[in-house]
């Protein structure tokens, strides 16, 4: 009979053939996760808080709105209220503001359309002594009103 001999080979602990992470992987991983955190916290403050950003960049919009405004019926001749639309002649041009969706913009001789306020809800207009007084609630509930008023006198007779 013969004796089968069987051969053990030695166990041992690191063999060119294992797949383990060195300590120098495993801090190089830990840095690039630790990036991405870092990023990630700003990235979603931003987007939880755009809507208080959108309300402060209306704020600035109506300012530069209300000197627009006020530096054109400065100067023009006559205004109207005519269906909802504020109607100033300056010289030969017809100057038309006018709520387009949630916008308020401004046309010139009933062309072109140029957006002069954004996010509109309601507004109003009316003709006060030798001025305008106009009336904006945005998007959010906030209510914005200013006044402007002509140098010239106006013709108030069509």
């Amino acid at each position: 009979m013969k004796k089968i001999h069987f051969i053990r080979k030695p166990i041992s602990v690191a063999s060119s053939n294992d797949k383990a992470f060195t300590l120098i992987e495993v801090l190089i991983a830990f840095s690039i996760f630790s990036t991405i955190i870092f990023f990630m916290a700003p990235i979603f403050n931003i987007l939880l808080n755009q809507k208080s950003t959108k309300m402060e960049l209306q704020g600035m919009e109506w300012e530069v709105f209300c000197s627009q405004i006020k530096k054109e019926i400065a100067t023009v001749s006559r205004a109207e209220v005519i269906s909802g639309r504020l109607i100033l002649t300056k010289g030969t041009d017809t100057i038309q503001y006018e709520k387009y969706g949630s916008y308020l913009r401004r046309r010139v001789n009933s062309t072109g359309n140029e957006t002069i306020l954004q996010n509109v809800s309601v507004y109003s207009l009316s003709i006060v002594n030798n001025g305008v007084k106009i009336i904006v609630v945005d998007l959010w509930g906030k209510e914005y009103s200013v006044t402007a008023y002509s140098y010239l006198k106006w013709n108030t007779s069509p």
